[in-house]
């Protein structure tokens, strides 16, 4: 699919707001509401577009410890399917592959650090991560998608 000016545009107005109507990105890149549908349609449909989402206030329903954790898996040929299942654990935010010392990095929030702990010991070390170390964040402004620019 080939990606133009104007899905570049579209894209950017979607992540400024996912909620911006057809009408309304019509409107600002003037353009016919069909053709905005059937471009957004296109891009959702090679996964180009991969959903939509709301950002949630986690201090506001109380989770307010948050932490990155790095670690890595008992085996480095299961680095996949355990990258898998660290998506199911719960109050996992992201998890990532990265390179160096430690394999992944896993985002988390939780009530508390000793409710992480007990994440960290009851689900993340059974499914098979090991060399644990977690990185408090010590202050986090309200969490934001910044829309990114496409070259």
């Amino acid at each position: 699919m080939k990606i133009d000016n104007i899905n570049k545009k579209i894209l950017f107005l979607l992540q400024k707001d996912a909620r911006i109507t057809y009408k309304e990105i019509a409107s600002e890149l003037n353009r016919s509401e069909t053709t905005i549908r059937d471009r957004i349609k296109a891009m959702e449909r090679v996964g180009i577009i991969q959903g939509y989402t709301a950002l949630i206030d986690k201090t506001a329903l109380g989770l307010n410890f948050f932490a990155i954790i790095l670690g890595n898996p008992d085996s480095a040929s299961e680095l996949d399917k355990i990258t898998d299942k660290i998506k199911k654990v719960k109050n996992v935010l992201r998890v990532y592959q990265i390179s160096g010392n430690k394999r992944l990095a896993i985002f988390m929030v939780s009530p508390s650090y000793k409710e992480l702990k007990e994440i960290i010991q009851t689900q993340l070390l059974s499914i098979g991560l090991k060399d644990e170390e977690i990185i408090t964040v010590l202050e986090a402004d309200s969490e934001f998608i910044s829309p990114i620019e496409i070259p």
